[in-house]
């Protein structure tokens, strides 16, 4: 079956609405929580217990925030490695993309080579199949996230086809996997006072002004960056109109590891700056 969008929207916000109790924990599951318990549900019969109901809106949360972590990662390396500046950068927007997903019950599951949507049937979290296995994990999850409603006029969420030579996969693939691209230098690493300047730089780039990230430009950081912040704004914004008031979202929305580093807005009314004086 295809994505079920308005069915994920249920989803989602019975999802947060779990953790919107006083009683429900604030904190995050351990790692690989949600998955295990899909992967027995999908043995067994196809219901997830009804307690597991909320590790779609922590996974989503938490997702995200490794979008914000693999963002800075990516600012700190800019000048001292463009290699793995682009694929940390490439990884804060994927890892948004999977946020958008999880946030509507969507996970691909590796372990039984499966892509599930979880779903409200009667009152319980059902596990349905969703046809699309034939793509990557990475063309999966951007394409689902680019058809959201919410985000499917959003030119930040676009196709994402690495045969594209201007197109995010393409960048990070060049990266990756092309040979004599090493640009080493001495290893430096920024003060996160010097990072949070060139954050702070990247939040005054208009919204949308930015154009895909091009393989034959690499290393295209200026681009991959910028979309990497958007993204995460975007994001933020989804969960900012949709929960403003929740618990969990309330507690996790500032991450303490990047107080005082990362911004959560585009700064529209100012005039674009270049990401270096």
């Amino acid at each position: 079956m295809p994505i079920d969008y308005p069915a994920g929207d249920q989803l989602f916000g019975v999802s947060f609405q779990r953790l919107a109790a006083g009683s429900a924990p604030i904190g995050f599951a351990t790692p690989g929580t949600l998955a295990l318990q899909l992967s027995k549900a999908l043995q067994a019969n196809s219901t997830l217990p009804n307690r597991s109901g909320s590790l779609f809106a922590s996974s989503s949360v938490e997702m995200w925030h490794r979008a914000i972590h693999s963002f800075l990662l990516s600012v700190a390396l800019t000048e001292t490695s463009p290699l793995w500046a682009s694929v940390t950068g490439y990884y804060a927007s994927h890892f948004v993309m999977r946020a958008v997903c999880h946030s509507i019950g969507v996970f691909k599951l590796f372990s039984r080579r499966s892509i599930v949507q979880v779903i409200l049937r009667n009152g319980n979290f059902v596990c349905s199949m969703v046809s699309g296995g034939e793509r990557g994990e990475h063309a999966f999850y951007w394409n689902v996230a680019r058809q959201h409603p919410n985000f499917s006029a959003n030119p930040l969420f676009r196709d994402n086809s690495e045969r594209n030579l201007a197109s995010d996969s393409a960048h990070r693939n060049f990266a990756n996997y092309t040979d004599h691209v090493g640009r080493f230098t001495r290893l430096s690493f920024p003060l996160s006072q010097e990072i949070s300047l060139n954050v702070e730089k990247i939040s005054r780039i208009r919204l949308h002004s930015v154009t895909e990230p091009s393989r034959e430009d690499y290393p295209d950081l200026f681009n991959v960056q910028i979309l990497a912040f958007q993204r995460i704004v975007s994001f933020h914004d989804f969960l900012e109109t949709r929960v403003p008031g929740n618990r969990f979202w309330r507690a996790h929305r500032r991450p303490s590891w990047c107080d005082g580093i990362m911004v959560y807005q585009v700064e529209e009314d100012r005039l674009e700056q270049p990401l270096t004086s």
